[in-house]
């Protein structure tokens, strides 16, 4: 699913909310390309930045797409993404290296024929693929993860309390570039997640106001609110340290993280 740069911004969110997608390339009728691509976390950064700045909030369901993203990445809220497709032939191979290279966590596969949009890869449809195609070859993927010197321990480790705001966890999360946060409480007892990609705030808004008002919920509200059974992405979920990365794996593919 593409979205034009002169679309209202408040009918590309309700695109991408009802499909259930976490990107859209961006496509310029004028230049007749693609120029960019839209994550539903520059929609949450959007908000942000409509909320400290005091903006007009109704501005997101008349001006474009195109008109949002200046005036917020004058300010340094969103970032400016550049198209970075791959060709439907494109091998697997090729498609990590351009994820890599780009520092994006979307890749959107583009027919070249007629510059369709055929999907948008992410790293979970790539784990998807080695679970079940490298069974027999996962000898790397056996070992823990303490072996292997994979995650983050100790005062390294950022966690928020089911108190604070959800503008509190966002801006903790955007100034230590991470995409989810333990929520503990008062003895570091993990109680939940919370990760950008849950827009369960959003989807209970009626409109863009709405929406920021949302942002004044505690994360204990907004936790209770999410969904929560075997098949939501965002939902807690633990390992320990005698986890093997293959287990884990097998664990992210399964649920689809979106993070």
């Amino acid at each position: 699913m593409a979205r034009l740069l002169n679309d209202p911004n408040d009918s590309s969110f309700a695109a991408i909310k009802k499909t259930d997608m976490q990107a859209a390339p961006l496509w310029n009728p004028v230049q007749c390309k693609f120029v960019g691509i839209l994550t539903v976390t520059d929609f949450i950064d959007i908000l942000r930045y409509f909320k400290s700045t005091g903006g007009n909030v109704g501005a997101l369901a008349v001006n474009s797409i195109a008109e949002i993203l200046q005036d917020a990445a004058a300010a340094n809220q969103v970032p400016s993404r550049k198209f970075h497709g791959a060709e439907s032939s494109c091998s697997l191979q090729s498609a990590c290296f351009q994820l890599l290279r780009s520092g994006e966590d979307y890749l959107p596969v583009v027919y070249t024929e007629d510059m369709r949009v055929l999907a948008c890869l992410t790293y979970t449809d790539i784990l998807q693929h080695l679970v079940t195609h490298f069974r027999e070859q996962r000898r790397l993927f056996d070992d823990s993860i303490t072996d292997l010197g994979i995650g983050t321990y100790g005062t390294n480790l950022v966690t928020v309390e089911p108190n604070r705001t959800l503008t509190d966890a966002l801006q903790l999360m955007a100034k230590h570039d991470l995409s989810a946060l333990p929520v503990v409480d008062a003895d570091s007892r993990i109680l939940g997640v919370y990760a950008r990609s849950d827009i369960t705030f959003l989807t209970k808004a009626k409109d863009a106001q709405d929406a920021v008002r949302n942002l004044d919920l505690t994360l204990q509200d907004v936790l209770s609110q999410a969904r929560q059974d075997v098949t939501t992405p965002d939902a807690l979920r633990t390992c320990g340290p005698g986890h093997t990365l293959q287990a884990i794996f097998e664990s992210f593919a399964q649920v689809r993280f979106h993070r």
